[in-house]
């Protein structure tokens, strides 16, 4: 069976979605032809093997000078409409792309799934076979925008429990911290780093990001010298941020199930964020304290306050994080895809 996974944010790399290569490396395993696509702002058709195995392409787009969730490319479409595949998953919603894809008959009669990220609803949906979603919530909404059954799953995160398990021996090990919060993430908006300077001058800080919000945190923290702007990092460079952090403090106004979370709990690093901009409660763990607006700053420094309290939350987020992300639950929703698309 022929199966393409078409990423919708374009970039020249996999990163965060490594979870969907690892799905197709099962799939493959399972004896299927898949491969994961995506699309880029560079003028050529890049390829590459992911673990030596599952082919992953990166398309040129049409408009590389517009904004990512407008851009679309045709070579992706006519390699789509050269294969015809059975089975089209599309990770994210609410870029032209999808719908680019979508509404071109020509690709035959595939079936058609959808991995979620932040965005729950869309009216693509309408063309949904099966929905694998962030969070229960996100089903929930799901069922009631449609008015009707569709199979839905949550789909685990891909954690390099690997690298997160050297990082949080080291620190188990009694490897002193390096700082005392963390945070990780495109400096955008609605990511809210400039939030953070409530602990500038009073706590030692690593951001790890880059972009448009940079500048005014770099204002900011001017003149803190334990304010450490630490731009944009390789994930694995990253993690050892984090691991090295007594407290993540995930500022950030709106998101889906942010997979820094939990790759934070993997390290052993407990986690603070807003109520209100995550679509998960976290039920079953007290290292992810879900707050309100005025209570990010306090709740944040009382924990820092406990160092035997912090210890504790480290232990049981790891627990929890193994618990829900752990390799095996990619691979059983990579057995459970095709059923849920009607191909088994």
């Amino acid at each position: 069976m022929r199966i393409r996974f078409i990423i919708s944010h374009p970039t020249s790399y996999l990163f965060s979605e490594v979870r969907e290569a690892v799905i197709a490396e099962r799939l493959m395993q399972l004896g299927h032809d898949a491969a994961v696509y995506r699309y880029h702002k560079r003028s050529e058709l890049k390829h590459e093997l992911f673990r030596n195995h599952v082919p992953v392409s990166y398309f040129p787009s049409d408009n590389p000078g517009s904004s990512p969730h407008r851009m679309v490319s045709s070579l992706l479409l006519e390699r789509l409409e050269a294969e015809k595949p059975d089975l089209l998953v599309f990770k994210g919603l609410g870029y032209d792309i999808v719908p680019h894809v979508l509404n071109r008959m020509s690709l035959g009669s595939p079936r058609i799934g959808f991995i979620l990220g932040g965005t729950a609803v869309d009216p693509v949906l309408e063309r949904a076979d099966f929905v694998l979603a962030e969070s229960q919530g996100q089903i929930e909404a799901i069922h009631e925008a449609l008015g009707r059954f569709l199979p839905c799953r949550t789909l685990a995160k891909y954690l390099d429990w690997d690298l997160a398990d050297q990082i949080y021996s080291a620190r188990h090990a009694g490897v002193a911290p390096d700082y005392d919060i963390v945070n990780v993430g495109s400096f955008e908006p609605r990511k809210n780093q400039i939030a953070l300077r409530a602990f500038f001058g009073r706590y030692r800080i690593a951001l790890v990001g880059g972009g448009e919000g940079l500048e005014a945190v770099a204002q900011a923290a001017a003149g803190k010298a334990d304010v450490h702007l630490l731009g944009g990092l390789p994930n694995a460079e990253a993690l050892a941020v984090v691991g090295r952090a007594r407290l993540m403090v995930h500022a950030s106004l709106w998101e889906g199930v942010p997979r820094a979370i939990f790759e934070s709990l993997a390290c052993g690093t407990p986690v603070v964020a807003h109520n209100f901009a995550i679509q998960e409660r976290y039920e079953g763990t007290s290292a992810v304290r879900l707050v309100g607006v005025d209570e990010l700053v306090p709740t944040a420094e009382a924990l820092l306050a406990n160092p035997s309290l912090l210890a504790e939350m480290a232990q049981e987020g790891r627990a929890y994080a193994k618990e829900r992300n752990g390799a095996q639950h990619l691979i059983d929703a990579a057995d459970h895809m095709l059923k849920m698309a009607g191909l088994t």
